[in-house]
């Protein structure tokens, strides 16, 4: 099965899909699209948005705003507005290196559980599945946020409008000042089947219950989501 065909059976045959991954791990096909669309979002969204009102709103949610006065943070805004193209390079350079970071960590936790589980794969097995389990999503992402900048009325656009598929778009509906905006703004329905696909994929290579693989594949989110929302719901 070609990468295409694979990218294909994870939407309509995913048992088959992990099947073949297994036989045959490789990740390079679905690394480069995610790269690759989440470099030209990033990059597409920096040359439509004003930075200097994302700088400031930005700037003056943190933690830190309190610290700052006016004329420091006009500074700052400034500052960012004029270096929109050295920004533009360091996103192109360094969201590759992030995402290829995080994938890294999700593998080793995936390596580990399987050791403790007796899913015994490769590390080249898990970091395959890894990437292909996200391949559907960054597709989709990439056509939502296409659809949100080309359709845009305002270049004044927070990042998590590029999410029309949020739980904050379609049911929370909080505002940029609310507890919880961003949490809810960046689990999205898209996110939440590349999550799915990776529990397919550990059932498919385990052979357990659904239980098992919902646990061992979600745990880390299940995790890091529950610290975030105690935290921002408060």
């Amino acid at each position: 099965m070609n990468n295409l065909g694979l990218a294909s059976a994870l939407v309509f045959e995913p048992r088959k899909a992990f099947a073949e991954i297994d036989a045959r791990p490789r990740f390079w096909f679905p690394l480069l699209v995610l790269v690759v669309t989440t470099v030209v979002i990033a990059v597409w969204y920096r040359s439509v948005v004003d930075l200097e009102w994302v700088t400031d709103r930005t700037i003056r949610a943190s933690s830190f705003a309190k610290s700052l006065t006016e004329a420091q943070i006009e500074e700052a805004v400034k500052r960012s507005a004029g270096n929109r193209t050295l920004g533009t390079v360091a996103t192109v350079l360094g969201t590759p290196i992030a995402i290829v970071a995080i994938g890294l960590l999700g593998t080793l936790y995936l390596m580990l559980a399987g050791k403790v589980t007796r899913v015994r794969r490769s590390f080249k097995h898990w970091f395959a599945l890894t990437w292909w389990a996200a391949l559907p999503g960054a597709v989709l992402t990439l056509l939502g946020a296409a659809f949100v900048l080309l359709t845009a009325t305002t270049t004044q656009i927070d990042q998590t409008e590029l999410k029309p598929l949020s739980l904050n778009a379609l049911f929370v509906q909080r505002t940029f000042d609310q507890p919880g905006y961003a949490l809810f703004s960046s689990i999205d329905l898209i996110q939440l089947y590349g999550l799915y696909l990776g529990v397919v994929g550990v059932r498919a290579w385990s052979g357990r219950s659904w239980l098992f693989s919902s646990i061992f594949a979600l745990l880390p989110y299940v995790l890091i989501y529950g610290i975030w929302a105690f935290i921002s719901l408060r």
